[in-house]
């Protein structure tokens, strides 16, 4: 690295701001590298310091790998209450997320490594999961008076199945995105069996 792509020096106490800087440099390098592609040296040469830099703020990469997830279901959440409206809006402002962030999406969803066992998540990731999925509990709440967690989890399983599907399965022939969110609203929401 030259010296004209470092990072200028911080001011003593404004940390927070390299440690902003490496989860915007690490969420803007998600949405056009791999996430297996992704390593420390990788983040810290995008933001312009050095690797020990990265572990002032976090333990490991995947410590900043948790507080990217969870800018992005922060992003998710907010994306979902600005849709304001039924289940339908809902659903559609959730695969429209997807489908615009497809980088984000699979870092949201992404398991680390594959065990017999699933590791148990960060608490904070948890919370936020929830968070970001609360919106669409209350929408169909809104309309139904039974049943509404488990319906609101179907339904995001079909909308999830869908979004993931686009990505690994592109030539598909998937139906319409509108009509499939419409029927599923109707199936599991509207007039459940």
């Amino acid at each position: 690295m030259t010296v004209a792509n470092r990072r200028a020096r911080s001011p003593r106490g404004s940390g927070e701001d390299l440690r902003e800087a490496l989860v915007t440099a690490t969420a803007k390098l998600l949405e056009t590298h791999d996430l297996n592609e992704l390593s420390v040296r990788t983040v810290t040469s995008a933001t312009g310091v050095s690797p020990t830099a990265l572990y002032l703020h976090f333990e490991d990469l995947q410590g900043l790998l948790r507080a990217v997830k969870a800018l992005f279901f922060a992003e998710l959440r907010d994306t979902l209450l600005e849709a304001k409206g039924d289940v339908r809006a809902l659903a559609l402002a959730y695969l429209g997320y997807a489908r615009e962030h497809p980088g984000r999406y699979a870092v949201m969803f992404h398991a680390h490594r594959r065990t017999d066992t699933p590791s148990t998540p960060a608490p904070e990731l948890v919370e936020l999961g929830w968070a970001a999925f609360q919106p669409l509990i209350d929408a169909v709440g809104a309309v139904r008076t039974d049943d509404v967690q488990e319906t609101s989890l179907e339904l995001w399983l079909a909308l999830h199945g869908r979004a993931q599907l686009v990505v690994a399965m592109p030539w598909f022939d998937l139906p319409d995105e509108v009509r499939y969110v419409d029927r599923l609203v109707r199936h599991l929401v509207d007039h459940p069996a």
